[in-house]
């Protein structure tokens, strides 16, 4: 029988102790997690969590990945977690870029979290399917959430993965009621191979043709860039590529060349 958390959070968590980073691959940009142990958090900026963090992760302790690599061991730099104990004997910690949503618009919070205090992931392309789990309210009053199933059906004309971020996914994947009747629908399309700008092109057009503001982007092999920006070709600068690493401008988003920006 499933008991009162795993209804609550949709399924069992994942094993989570010394042995857990074993357990299948590591987050990826966008990524939902829910957290074991939110009190095991690392503030980028060093120091405790501040208390509307706190308070937060009590009632949904739910992260998003951010775009940046894992760290190996144990940062220095940042305090130890005070709630949280870890096996010893167990190998080194890997900590995963995350970042914690607040209350207020704007209100964000980058920190680090173990990888061993990971219960569950959930992918933004898993997303889409959780809509009919909102109230009906939230479905029909929300143009963001209202119009998914009409982006799904324009994406898959193009035979590309994609997924809900930003505001929409992070709502899709907790439950928490965060999108507003003006939020724009952000949107990662997965794209390891390259896709052609006309194919590009056709598919920014149809998206920017919805009554709500589409923000898509191109995840490939090396970061992601704009649809909006690849599709209007590049300029004498390039494209802006996002990676792990900070923004690059390149010609080639799949054959990425050029420094750093």
């Amino acid at each position: 029988m499933r008991n009162s958390t795993e209804e609550l959070h949709d399924g069992p968590r994942r094993r989570v102790g010394a042995l857990a980073a074993l357990d299948g691959r590591l987050p990826g940009t966008h990524d939902l997690l829910l957290m074991q142990c939110p009190g095991s958090l690392r503030p980028l900026a060093g120091g405790e969590l501040p208390e509307w963090a706190r308070q937060v992760l009590r009632a949904h302790p739910w992260v998003t990945v951010g775009r940046a690599h894992p760290v190996v061991g144990t940062p220095l730099d940042l305090p130890r977690p005070q709630r949280c104990t870890r096996d010893p004997e167990a190998a080194p910690e890997q900590w995963i870029p995350i970042t914690v949503r607040g209350p207020r618009p704007g209100q964000r919070l980058d920190a680090l979290a173990p990888w061993a205090a990971v219960a569950r992931t959930l992918r933004p392309e898993r997303l889409p399917d959780r809509r009919e789990r909102l109230a009906p309210g939230r479905l029909t009053g929300i143009p963001a959430l209202a119009l998914l199933p009409e982006v799904g059906r324009l994406v898959a004309d193009h035979r590309l993965v994609w997924g809900p971020i930003g505001a929409v996914g992070y709502e899709l994947g907790t439950g928490v009621p965060v999108t507003g009747p003006l939020s724009p629908l952000r949107l990662v399309l997965r794209a390891p191979q390259p896709i052609s700008r006309r194919d590009a092109l056709q598919l920014r057009r149809a998206l920017s043709k919805l009554p709500v503001p589409v923000q898509a982007e191109l995840e490939t092999r090396h970061g992601a860039v704009q649809l909006a920006e690849y599709a209007a070709g590049a300029g004498v600068r390039g494209l802006t590529l996002l990676t792990p690493d900070g923004p690059r401008e390149v010609h080639d988003p799949w054959f990425p060349r050029g420094p750093s920006v």
